[in-house]
């Protein structure tokens, strides 16, 4: 039987709380991004509770705009991004080894001994271009079926580069952040539209890609978290065709069909 997820929203203040980028103790990834440069718009978080866990723990959510994709396991043709990873103060941890890397970007020349009171936070990212790189070779401890502890190479995300900051920047890519104003305009809507018919109505008569390259700037299907998942997990598109609310013609232009 597989037990039921709990996510409960945290407090963005209260997120932000939890946050460092020095004084980690000593002692997850679902994205296909390995590399790539965004701006980071906004640090989240929730309480879950999911598989084995004994109990609730802290994930952040890490989500960008502005999206260049370097590096990924799979075509990634989406705007935005999302990194989540659970809170540890560890230093052998996911969240440890990120907030090192963000360390040694935003606090270079403070001393390392230095508090984390008197260093800069992870909040200071927010707002900012960056670079985050998913690099292998990290030792965290490990339990194996007997329940034996021990350490192994794992893979985390790192902080590579901080635009007007410091770092080193992907070396096939510019200095400048990509221009969001490229993109073609959201079309405007009447109020009282919701934002899965907004979805409809921006992808009508477009390709995938070019609905990809608006959708996500939508204010209305912004506002659904859940509907933006399902756009970037691709579970969208397919029940809509099935469900004859879409067709695809030669050309792979989406059309909505008119509903009685």
């Amino acid at each position: 039987m597989t037990q039921e997820q709990q996510s409960t929203p945290v407090p963005p203040d209260q997120v932000l709380a939890q946050l460092r980028t020095r004084g980690f103790e000593t002692g997850g990834f679902g994205s296909p991004l390995r590399h790539f440069r965004g701006k980071l718009d906004s640090i989240a978080g929730a309480m879950v509770q999911r598989g084995n866990m004994p109990q609730a723990r802290l994930e952040l959510t890490y989500s960008f705009s502005d999206v260049e994709v370097f590096v990924s396991t799979e075509p990634y043709p989406f705007p935005i991004a999302q990194i989540s990873m659970l809170h540890s103060n560890r230093v052998k941890s996911g969240m440890g080894v990120l907030g090192a890397s963000i360390d040694k970007i935003i606090n270079a020349g403070l001393d390392e001994n230095a508090p984390q009171e008197q260093a800069k936070n992870q909040d200071f990212l927010q707002g900012k271009v960056q670079e985050w790189k998913f690099t292998a070779g990290h030792l965290m401890p490990d339990r194996d079926e007997s329940g034996n502890w021990s350490e192994k190479p794992r893979e985390a995300w790192e902080v590579v580069y901080v635009e007007g900051v410091g770092g080193t920047a992907h070396s096939g890519a510019g200095a400048a952040a990509p221009v969001a104003g490229d993109a073609p305009a959201p079309t405007p809507v009447a109020t009282g539209v919701t934002p899965i018919q907004q979805a409809l109505n921006l992808l009508d008569g477009k390709t995938q890609q070019e609905w990809n390259n608006i959708v996500f700037q939508d204010p209305i299907v912004k506002a659904d978290a859940a509907l933006t998942n399902s756009i970037i997990g691709g579970t969208f598109l397919s029940p809509m065709v099935e469900s004859g609310m879409l067709t695809v013609d030669e050309n792979q232009i989406y059309h909505v069909v008119p509903q009685n």
